[in-house]
Protein backbone atom coordinates (compact mmCIF):
# COMPACT_ATOMS: atom_id res chain seq x y z
CA UNK A 1 0.00 0.00 0.00
CA UNK A 2 2.63 2.55 0.74
CA UNK A 3 4.44 2.20 -2.71
CA UNK A 4 1.22 2.42 -4.26
CA UNK A 5 0.78 5.60 -2.27
CA UNK A 6 4.52 6.90 -3.44
CA UNK A 7 3.64 6.00 -6.98
CA UNK A 8 0.01 7.72 -6.96
CA UNK A 9 0.44 10.88 -5.26
CA UNK A 10 4.25 11.01 -6.28
CA UNK A 11 3.16 11.56 -10.08
CA UNK A 12 0.43 13.99 -8.64
CA UNK A 13 2.92 16.03 -6.60
CA UNK A 14 5.04 15.90 -10.03
CA UNK A 15 1.83 16.72 -11.91
CA UNK A 16 0.97 20.10 -9.69
CA UNK A 17 4.08 21.42 -9.67
CA UNK A 18 4.96 21.12 -13.33
CA UNK A 19 1.36 22.48 -14.36
CA UNK A 20 1.57 25.08 -11.23
CA UNK A 21 5.25 26.21 -12.52
CA UNK A 22 4.02 26.50 -15.80
CA UNK A 23 1.35 28.61 -14.75
CA UNK A 24 4.01 30.89 -12.75
CA UNK A 25 6.85 30.82 -15.05
CA UNK A 26 5.38 29.52 -18.46
CA UNK A 27 2.94 31.33 -19.31
CA UNK A 28 2.62 32.74 -22.47
CA UNK A 29 3.46 29.09 -24.06
CA UNK A 30 0.77 27.83 -21.96
CA UNK A 31 -1.41 29.79 -23.10
CA UNK A 32 -0.50 29.25 -26.52
CA UNK A 33 -0.28 25.33 -26.18
CA UNK A 34 -4.02 25.60 -24.68
CA UNK A 35 -5.21 28.05 -27.11
CA UNK A 36 -6.46 30.57 -24.02
CA UNK A 37 -6.92 34.19 -23.74
CA UNK A 38 -3.69 35.84 -22.17
CA UNK A 39 -4.48 36.83 -18.51
CA UNK A 40 -3.42 40.97 -18.53
CA UNK A 41 -3.74 43.39 -15.53
CA UNK A 42 -5.16 42.77 -12.26
CA UNK A 43 -6.23 39.44 -13.84
CA UNK A 44 -2.21 38.09 -13.28
CA UNK A 45 -2.61 38.41 -9.48
CA UNK A 46 -5.50 35.94 -10.14
CA UNK A 47 -3.41 33.79 -12.75
CA UNK A 48 -0.68 33.81 -10.36
CA UNK A 49 -2.65 32.56 -7.04
CA UNK A 50 -3.92 29.92 -9.36
CA UNK A 51 -0.61 28.88 -10.54
CA UNK A 52 0.53 28.74 -6.93
CA UNK A 53 -2.47 26.94 -5.28
CA UNK A 54 -1.59 24.37 -8.03
CA UNK A 55 1.87 24.28 -6.59
CA UNK A 56 0.65 24.06 -3.35
CA UNK A 57 -1.32 21.07 -3.95
CA UNK A 58 1.57 19.41 -5.25
CA UNK A 59 3.70 19.80 -2.09
CA UNK A 60 1.11 18.24 -0.34
CA UNK A 61 0.71 15.68 -2.95
CA UNK A 62 4.46 14.85 -1.69
CA UNK A 63 4.02 14.94 1.84
CA UNK A 64 1.35 12.31 1.11
CA UNK A 65 3.88 10.22 -0.59
CA UNK A 66 6.33 10.02 1.95
CA UNK A 67 3.96 9.02 4.44
CA UNK A 68 0.35 8.24 3.21
CA UNK A 69 -0.86 7.70 7.12
CA UNK A 70 -0.05 10.55 8.30
CA UNK A 71 -1.15 12.64 5.96
CA UNK A 72 -4.18 10.68 4.89
CA UNK A 73 -6.04 13.66 5.87
CA UNK A 74 -4.80 16.08 3.00
CA UNK A 75 -6.09 13.02 0.49
CA UNK A 76 -9.79 14.34 0.68
CA UNK A 77 -8.39 17.85 0.32
CA UNK A 78 -7.15 16.74 -2.76
CA UNK A 79 -9.67 14.35 -4.04
CA UNK A 80 -12.18 17.57 -3.99
CA UNK A 81 -9.42 19.99 -5.56
CA UNK A 82 -9.11 17.72 -8.41
CA UNK A 83 -12.93 17.59 -8.93
CA UNK A 84 -13.13 21.29 -8.05
CA UNK A 85 -10.57 21.79 -11.20
CA UNK A 86 -12.95 19.59 -13.49
CA UNK A 87 -15.95 21.58 -11.74
CA UNK A 88 -14.43 24.97 -12.85
CA UNK A 89 -13.42 24.16 -16.57
CA UNK A 90 -16.45 22.12 -17.50
CA UNK A 91 -19.35 24.61 -17.74
CA UNK A 92 -16.85 27.43 -19.75
CA UNK A 93 -16.22 24.39 -22.27
CA UNK A 94 -19.65 23.61 -22.84
CA UNK A 95 -20.83 26.95 -23.55
CA UNK A 96 -18.20 27.62 -25.63
CA UNK A 97 -16.13 30.02 -23.57
CA UNK A 98 -13.03 28.16 -24.13
CA UNK A 99 -11.62 25.33 -26.32
CA UNK A 100 -11.20 21.86 -25.98
CA UNK A 101 -7.73 21.59 -24.79
CA UNK A 102 -8.49 22.33 -21.25
CA UNK A 103 -10.66 19.92 -20.69
CA UNK A 104 -8.63 17.84 -22.24
CA UNK A 105 -5.83 18.36 -19.45
CA UNK A 106 -8.27 18.56 -17.02
CA UNK A 107 -9.33 14.65 -17.65
CA UNK A 108 -6.02 13.74 -15.77
CA UNK A 109 -7.44 15.60 -12.48
CA UNK A 110 -10.82 13.39 -12.86
CA UNK A 111 -8.14 10.35 -12.86
CA UNK A 112 -6.69 11.29 -10.10
CA UNK A 113 -9.08 12.24 -8.11
CA UNK A 114 -11.10 8.85 -8.74
CA UNK A 115 -7.57 7.10 -7.67
CA UNK A 116 -7.44 9.46 -4.70
CA UNK A 117 -10.59 8.45 -3.48
CA UNK A 118 -10.41 4.89 -4.44
CA UNK A 119 -7.07 5.03 -2.47
CA UNK A 120 -9.40 6.21 0.48
CA UNK A 121 -11.68 3.10 0.36
CA UNK A 122 -8.59 0.92 0.87
CA UNK A 123 -7.29 2.89 3.35
CA UNK A 124 -10.34 3.03 5.93
CA UNK A 125 -10.06 -0.42 7.04
CA UNK A 126 -6.11 0.41 8.48
CA UNK A 127 -5.92 2.04 11.60
CA UNK A 128 -5.21 5.85 11.98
Amino acid sequence: MKTYARWLFGIAGVFNLVVGGALLFARPWLIAILRLDPAGGSNLVLANLAGMFVALFGYAYLRIAADPLKYRLYIHLGAAGKLLAVICVIPPWLTGAIPATLPVLVTADLVFALLFLDFLRRLAGLPA
